[in-house]
């Protein structure tokens, strides 16, 4: 897959060519939107491969907000689009990117090639695609069946040098010991962060536009994975498992928090674990408790949450951001995590990711009367950070501390590069596990 600094340079194209086709935003609700992305797909595959860039339009291209109403692309909904269509079926890595002149998120389609075969459509919708037909890029740029021997002859060439090249490295295989290059990983921690966070998007784009569900101000998201060990034979399996680490709680609203009615109790969704605490049919709720979390048979965890500082009458929401909390949040996470790993197996390695929206602006500021203020004050000018580590159940529950000043060292850092005193993290850190509710 291309490399995300090469991928950038498609924003400054100012046409299409054969390896690069520009599309507006596609609803994948549809079947032309769908129909559409497919076409476009097989072009691409059987003209070797390229890239699809959504959300730009016109001539030249210009870049676009994503429509409210269109959920952000996944690597599951963009797959299923172009596979309702193609034959044989493709695998196309899904990419996000911001415009490095309009800073808006764009999703880049890397479509895979070249192939053994032709690929071709299976399905027909009038004025869109049609079925069995096979799609190629040519000049101008477009996306068409192939009409001339020259046109047949190119393809037909390029599935034999793919062939060839199979079938040699499959002789240097067997003569040589040698084995293909391998292929990068599949990032399933990053998959299931936007698939769930599609998920979570496609709720509150049916609220209204000042609903506290949306988080308008600022959220953070965490998701883990937790690696080797078995997939859950059940939801009913792997909802006791959430249920007897949840036995032990650190504070009063706790992490992947289970309430026992709906509609806000867990759920089967799709195959995981749903909960949505932030749907308009309950009553009372407040912007640090509208909760969205899922959980999946295979070890994987999202949550998303607004922050505690943007529902207190001490400051204006969006302008703050609390010196210790974060220890709190992420550190409860992390502990909940830790204890259902060791509740699955011996002591798996959990890798984590924690995003922080809506940063830009907000003063770091010390929300305990007991803490001696900062010394000046210190305010972020980035909009979002994220940061990733991995560590083990055991290293997580003995040495939380140690966890949480690497893991949280660049989002501190975001407040003119404030380096939190570890102490302050070891105190807060006893604090936390000392709570029983």
């Amino acid at each position: 897959m291309a490399a995300p600094d090469d991928l950038k340079q498609l924003f400054q194209l100012q046409e299409e060519t054969l390896s690069t086709e520009f599309k507006a935003w596609l609803d994948f609700s549809t079947a032309e939107g769908r129909a559409t992305l497919a076409k476009a797909a097989i072009a691409l595959a059987n003209h070797g491969g390229g890239t699809v860039v959504m959300g730009m339009a016109g001539k030249p291209p210009a870049s676009t907000p994503r429509p409210q109403a269109i959920p952000r692309y996944t690597s599951d909904s963009v797959n299923a689009a172009v596979n309702k269509y193609a034959d044989p079926q493709l695998h196309c890595n899904v990419m996000h990117l911001n415009h490095p002149h309009t800073g808006h998120e764009h999703t880049l389609i890397v479509v895979p090639g070249p192939h053994g075969v032709p690929i071709m459509s299976k399905k027909d919708l009038p004025g869109v695609i049609a079925a069995q037909k096979t799609y190629i890029r040519k000049p101008g740029p477009k996306s068409e069946e192939p009409f001339t021997s020259e046109e047949w002859r190119s393809l037909f060439a390029q599935n034999m040098q793919a062939n060839r090249d199979t079938m040699l490295e499959s002789v240097r295989n067997v003569f040589y010991g040698l084995s293909t290059a391998p292929q990068a990983p599949v990032d399933r921690l990053q998959e299931f962060s936007e698939e769930s966070r599609a998920k979570w998007e496609a709720l509150i784009g049916r609220l209204p536009p000042d609903d506290i569900a949306r988080m308008p101000h600022g959220r953070y998201e965490f998701t883990f994975e937790i690696i080797g060990v078995p997939t859950a034979k059940s939801l009913t399996e792997l909802n006791r498992l959430i249920e007897k680490t949840a036995e032990v709680r650190h504070t009063g609203w706790s992490p992947f928090i289970i309430l026992s009615r709906q509609p806000i109790g867990p759920a089967a969704v799709d195959g995981v674990i749903q909960t949505w605490i932030g749907t308009p049919k309950e009553s009372g709720r407040r912007t640090n408790n509208v909760d969205f979390w899922r959980a999946h048979p295979d070890g994987r965890l999202f949550q998303v949450r607004a922050y505690d500082e943007d529902d207190t009458d001490r400051f204006a929401p969006g302008t703050v951001f609390s010196l210790t909390t974060p220890i709190w949040r992420f550190g409860d996470a992390l502990l909940f995590v830790a204890r259902l790993a060791r509740e699955w197996g011996d002591n798996p390695t959990i890798l984590f990711k924690a995003e922080y929206h809506g940063l830009k602006g907000r003063e770091l500021r010390v929300l305990d009367r007991n803490r001696a203020p900062l010394s000046y004050p210190r305010i972020s000018q980035t909009e979002t950070v994220v940061v990733r580590g991995e560590a083990t159940a055991s290293q997580i529950l003995d040495n939380t501390e140690e966890v949480l000043r690497g893991a949280l060292a660049p989002v501190y850092e975001a407040f003119d590069f404030f380096v939190l005193p570890f102490q302050v993290i070891v105190q807060e850190v006893a604090d936390l596990k000392a709570g029983r509710f």
